[in-house]
């Protein structure tokens, strides 16, 4: 009998531990729950458009500011690249798609900063930025965008990039 109590208790015992085991990771998961993507900023890489050239590469810095409650947010990139950089700020509405996951669209402009061209462009013009990010977890997300700009070019070709990078959300 003695030796049957003594099983009962490290039972008992080894189900408390297990269940206390089982609680204390199901919190740490819990906090670590994706969710919709918030603000945030980021870094990544740029491509010009592969209609016009495909073999300029260059780097994006990105950022987003949620606006609570509405499903718009303010947004702005500066691209450096082909010996230039644009800065883009846009204003998207912002379209869930998944518990973690958001597409959106923006619309601003690609303003030409520096240097004689830009992966956006040669000149000043409307933008729109069609994009999607996904929440790795409750600190980082990936993004991706394009960058279209109206008559962004002196030569009336196509001067769109695209930009992918890693985010922290605060």
């Amino acid at each position: 009998m003695q030796s049957l109590i003594n099983f009962s208790t490290k039972l008992s015992l080894g189900a408390v531990i297990a269940a206390s085991v089982v609680t204390s990771f199901s919190a740490i998961a819990a906090a670590e729950t994706p969710r919709l993507p918030g603000s945030y900023v980021g870094a990544g890489i740029s491509l010009q458009s592969f209609a016009t050239n495909p073999s300029v590469i260059g780097a994006n810095l990105a950022g987003r500011y949620k606006f609570e409650g509405v499903p718009l947010s303010a947004r702005s990139s500066v691209i450096f690249g082909n010996g230039g950089a644009s800065v883009v700020p846009t204003v998207s509405y912002d379209l869930p798609v998944g518990d973690r996951t958001n597409v959106y669209l923006g619309a601003g402009g690609s303003f030409k900063v520096g240097g004689e061209s830009s992966l956006t462009g040669d000149r000043n013009s409307f933008a729109i930025q069609p994009g999607v990010e996904v929440s790795l977890n409750r600190r980082v997300l990936l993004y991706s965008n394009a960058v279209i700009p109206f008559n962004g070019q002196n030569n009336g070709s196509a001067g769109a990039s695209v930009q992918a990078g890693v985010g922290v959300q605060f």
